[in-house]
């Protein structure tokens, strides 16, 4: 078990096809992935660890809040990733 004191604990919710693309293949967007990174963690390096696709054109919330890349995620975030998409 990891050290509390050094890690946080985030949920990820992957939609619009990403949990298919991702590492993560057992991802319900509802559920979501519950992970444990070390503290001082930012949101690029968890897309490169759940090897997102073309992650630059993604958008990010975090807390229901988008967000960027160079966010430093904290203990109880709860980080959704998404592709743009437009139409009508």
């Amino acid at each position: 078990m990891p050290d509390r004191s050094k890690t946080i604990r985030v949920t990820v919710r992957l939609f619009t096809g990403l949990d298919r693309d991702s590492r993560e293949v057992d991802q319900n967007p509802r559920d979501g992935i519950t992970l444990n990174l070390p503290k001082g963690t930012r949101l690029r390096k968890l897309t490169k660890m759940l090897d997102l696709p073309d992650r630059y054109s993604l958008a990010y919330f975090i807390n229901g809040k988008q967000t960027e890349l160079l966010r430093k995620l904290k203990d109880g975030d709860e980080v959704a990733c998404l592709r743009p998409s437009a139409g009508g």
